[in-house]
């Protein structure tokens, strides 16, 4: 893997700094008290959560510390982000406390696009998103949605986001194969989900195996986690409402873990499933888990992200159907589309699911859909480059570990 995917000389030469001294954590420590006390002193706030958080974030970044196997870098964007992350509940927690009626505020039927990572879901939360009656977090405020002092300080903090995601892209190139960084796009919901220590974002970016051991016999985390969800949704909406409340658009990939928790938690919520062909998706998604990995950890393993991918994503898809057929997840709340009509005629697709939907097509909303991708094209960033064999998979393997799912859903194969 060492040949396909290579860091730039200035990463190489930064992580160095470790090695010369004998170990990352010389120079960049992660002592979760410490990073606690620092996001505390900075903000002038105490209540950052109660004692189950607390616990959460320390074991987190303990595995994190002890697991992950972290460069130097990093190390580094572990305890930035954790800092940050910090800062931003203290901040939420005092707007809750001084203005209670924001944790009022109604989320009404939320539109979440969900699926298996590489079917589809960014680009169609993106054309989503160009109608002016849908609301989708945007990256920027994903990451800083309170301000930082007194007054409205939006142009300080879209720039303080570029050094998140953006950075991301300088560090590891090949990521804006799968995914334009930037902090003004609409973003999946993992990235402010990770104000949970809790949540998926953190197991993504590095191996915590500590943590998760421990997070298993800790079953309420996840309702934890989407009422965290509903309360970030409602800062948000809070205050920006001129006449009726528009409705939330919301992705990411994990919601399909972990379904049954998003409709305890949003009932009425409505699920956009995109589907496509395994063959296309599974190496792909491994390949993505891989590089985000890669990007912090020297120990970054392809083959479990290929074990990952294969069975993982499987099973998430199998439960769903199951569950879904069983009515434990409401059936008639999900709109099935598949991946191929949406590159073959997005603007027939995406209209194919308003009808769906039940929602009124704009004047002219063709003409912003193509315009859109004119502009984008697939591939403006080059291509993404991967194998089966990268990451241990077998073709026919992983084409009958997904039979039943392509089965099910009339999944059209792709050349």
């Amino acid at each position: 893997m060492s040949a396909r995917y290579t860091r730039p000389d200035w990463v190489r030469r930064l992580n160095k700094f470790g090695d010369a001294v004998g170990s990352a954590a010389h120079i960049v420590p992660l002592d979760p008290d410490d990073m606690l006390a620092i996001a505390r002193s900075s903000t002038g706030l105490d209540d950052v959560g109660d004692e189950l958080f607390l616990e959460c974030y320390r074991r987190r970044i303990a595995s994190i510390d002890r697991d992950s196997g972290a460069t130097l870098l990093g190390r580094l964007l572990a305890r930035a982000e954790a800092i940050r992350v910090l800062q931003t509940n203290l901040r939420l927690r005092k707007a809750w406390a001084d203005d209670p009626s924001i944790l009022e505020e109604p989320i009404e039927q939320p539109i979440f696009v969900a699926g298996a990572p590489r079917t589809g879901t960014t680009i169609l939360l993106e054309l989503l998103a160009l109608d002016p009656n849908l609301r989708a977090p945007i990256s920027w405020e994903a990451h800083h949605p309170i301000p930082h002092g007194a007054g409205d300080d939006r142009d300080f903090r879209m720039s303080l986001a570029e050094s998140e995601q953006e950075l991301w892209a300088d560090i590891q190139p090949e990521l804006m194969t799968l995914h334009e960084l930037r902090s003004d796009l609409p973003c999946e919901c993992v990235h402010f989900m990770a104000l949970d220590f809790a949540a998926g974002y953190w197991g993504m970016q590095y191996a915590t195996p500590g943590y998760d051991e421990w997070s298993t016999g800790q079953p309420e985390l996840t309702a934890r986690t989407y009422q965290g969800h509903r309360r970030f949704l409602q800062t948000l909406q809070h205050g920006e409402r001129s006449g009726e409340a528009r409705q939330w658009l919301l992705k990411t990939p994990g919601h399909m873990s972990t379904i049954e928790a998003l409709f305890a938690e949003y009932p009425d919520a409505v699920v956009v499933h995109m589907h496509r062909d395994p063959m296309k998706f599974v190496a792909s998604a491994a390949s993505t888990t891989y590089l985000l990995r890669f990007l912090r950890s020297d120990a970054a393993d392809p083959l479990l992200q290929g074990t990952l991918a294969e069975h993982g994503f499987a099973f998430m898809l199998n439960e769903v159907r199951r569950l879904r057929k069983e009515g434990t997840v409401p059936d008639a709340q999900f709109v099935d589309s598949p991946y191929q009509s949406l590159i073959s005629d997005p603007a027939t697709a995406v209209r194919a699911i308003y009808e769906k939907l039940g929602r009124g097509w704009p004047d002219g909303h063709e003409d912003v859909v193509t315009g859109y991708l004119r502009d984008k094209p697939k591939g403006k960033f080059g291509k993404h480059e991967y194998t089966f064999e990268d990451y241990g998979l077998d073709p026919e393997r992983v084409r009958a570990t997904y039979a039943d799912y392509v089965s099910h859903y009339h999944v059209p194969e792709e050349g």
